[in-house]
């Protein structure tokens, strides 16, 4: 197993470690209220961010290594465990103190917690940008994206975010006194929270395909760029404005000739081998000349491909999904919405509408 990976998965058990300890610590709570449990539970919240935040961050990083500006994840765990050591060494709580604190806290402990939401939403849509430049990333590297995109990352933080911003209304609740402590909204809270780490622990013990991504040219992996834009890494390419028309006419000649988009493993290292060139050339010239990701441009010899198999006669006793393996399509759910991404309908309508548009054409 490769260092990267091992990264991400090391940071995956502290998360379902935490998470495990976030459970027991609950069930103890509900025994009864001490200082010992009370500031375990109250530590577990950050850290347990913290870790998601470094796990997500791992995931998304090219190398999967852990990088020192990132040293903002942990920032407010430590914060609060200052505070919260230095506050209770200093104050004599009793029980009924610990009451207090745990379901109506006082205002330095409800300042800290609402500085904590906040700190976890700019965070999560800082991942979001993450995974929009993985996503493009991917694109620039890949015909397939099905077994290596994070999408599942991507909901697990948008769902994140409406906890968290409905969290804001709660401590707006709080302090309108429509709701009188936080135990009457806790439960409710708890369970999302866990339904979430379980629903990232799942998918990330599954994502196994990602590791894979950038082993193959770390040193001269394509970058991201909006179509028909060059980047200042593009800019400052050494291959000129001919170069670049040569290379397209080369890769369009290749597609024609091999058909290599029939290939559903068919990767930009593949392409760049092929023609000897570094997969930053191929990314180049797709970008600059075609105006295409290398996910697009394969995807749309494919579906070019399927059209002209759904409509010959030939093959009208295969079924669509036979015919769009043929193609170069490596699922259903990926044959369907790259299709009618790309042709405005599902391959079955457009075979339908082939079909009546030729029976309409005169014989003789």
């Amino acid at each position: 197993m490769k260092k990267g990976k091992k990264n991400c998965d090391y940071w995956l058990i502290a998360v379902i470690g935490l998470l495990a300890a976030y459970f027991i610590i609950d069930l103890w709570l509900r025994q009864g209220l001490t200082h010992t449990n009370l500031i375990i539970r109250s530590l577990l919240t950050p850290y347990l961010f913290a870790a998601f935040l470094t796990y997500a961050a791992l995931m998304l990083d090219e190398g999967h290594q852990l990088r020192k500006e990132w040293w903002w994840f942990g920032a407010y765990a430590v914060i609060w465990t200052i505070f919260l050591l230095t506050d209770f060494s200093i104050s004599n709580y009793t029980l009924s103190d610990l009451d207090t604190i745990y379901n109506s806290p006082p205002v330095a402990y409800k300042t800290l917690l609402l500085v904590h939401d906040f700190f976890n939403v700019g965070a999560l849509f800082w991942l979001l940008k993450k995974t929009k430049s993985y996503d493009q990333t991917l694109k620039n590297n890949y015909s397939d994206i099905a077994q290596v995109n994070l999408h599942w990352l991507k909901n697990f933080i948008w769902i994140y975010l409406i906890l968290k911003f409905t969290a804001f209304a709660a401590w707006g609740a709080l302090s309108l006194e429509i709701a009188t402590s936080i135990a009457d909204i806790r439960p409710i809270f708890n369970v999302w929270f866990v339904i979430l780490m379980i629903y990232l622990s799942y998918h990330g013990i599954r994502q196994y395909a990602v590791a894979e991504f950038y082993d193959y040219d770390p040193a001269n992996k394509s970058v991201t760029l909006k179509a028909g834009k060059p980047t200042q890494k593009y800019q400052s390419s050494t291959l000129s404005d001919e170069d670049l028309d040569q290379l397209q006419t080369q890769i369009d000649q290749l597609f024609e000739d091999e058909q290599l988009y029939l290939n559903p493993e068919f990767k930009v290292h593949d392409l760049a081998e092929k023609l000897d060139i570094t997969t930053h050339k191929v990314s180049q010239t797709l970008n600059s000349k075609a105006g295409l990701t290398f996910y697009d441009y394969v995807n749309q010899y494919r579906v070019e491909h399927f059209k002209k198999l759904l409509t010959d006669p030939k093959k009208q006793n295969f079924t669509i999904l036979a015919l769009g393996f043929e193609s170069g399509f490596n699922s259903k759910a990926s044959m369907n919405r790259i299709f009618k991404q790309m042709a405005g309908v599902t391959p079955k309508a457009y075979q339908t509408q082939s079909s009546a548009s030729s029976e309409k054409v005169p014989q003789g």
